[in-house]
């Protein structure tokens, strides 16, 4: 097992005290419950059907949260990156298996802690309860944004909010994986961007 660097620890700490202040003495509980994951390019961190047994917070690499449709076509829910935490968080709530899949798209490192310890820590300080509480509603209006975009805005505008909202993330995604995300065929994305190129360069 890969030693966890220290800034590795820094970083995770500066995302979750985004939601809540943590303080030194149980940030420092809180370590020794952490381990390190290395997934390479195209393995799971959840698999739909299983039952979730550990957060993350997501050092290095990118992935995709996807479902597989009766036909066999894959719909990409969200896509995570680094500073962002991962899980599959309804199915932690619910304690049942994940409807969906959780897949690294290239090779990535995490944080985890297993699930008996996130219940416990969450049954403890109140820094931990608030930051839960935060994560989730931090998810509820990520969905909804979602929504209300693939109601309200066309093809070409969602594109433009998906570069704003993951700058660098096109050039280390497929093309099918962006296109499955925005809710649109790759040829449609290849439009688009052609679209987009030519206005830029007149």
């Amino acid at each position: 097992m890969k030693q966890i660097k220290p800034e590795w620890l820094a970083a995770m700490r500066a995302t979750l005290g985004s939601f809540a202040e943590i303080p030194d003495e149980e940030w420092q509980k809180a370590i020794p419950h952490l381990r390190h994951l290395h997934l390479k390019k195209n393995e799971y961190f959840t698999r739909a059907g299983s039952v979730p047994d550990k957060m993350a917070y997501i050092v290095s690499g990118i992935f995709r949260v996807f479902y597989v449709t009766e036909p066999g076509e894959e719909k990409v829910l969200a896509i995570r990156g680094e500073g962002r935490m991962l899980s599959a968080f309804s199915a932690i709530l619910e304690h049942t298996p994940s409807w969906y899949d959780i897949q690294a798209l290239e090779d990535s490192d995490l944080l985890y802690i297993g699930l008996d310890q996130y219940t416990e820590g969450i049954q403890g300080h109140a820094c931990w309860q608030v930051i839960n509480a935060k994560y989730a509603q931090m998810l509820f209006v990520e969905k909804e944004r979602r929504e209300s975009e693939f109601l309200s805005d066309n093809a070409e505008t969602r594109y433009r909010r998906f570069k704003e909202r993951f700058p660098g993330v096109e050039d280390r995604m497929r093309q099918y994986n962006i296109a499955s995300y925005l809710g649109m065929t790759p040829v449609a994305l290849s439009r688009i961007r052609k679209k987009l190129r030519e206005n830029e360069s007149s």
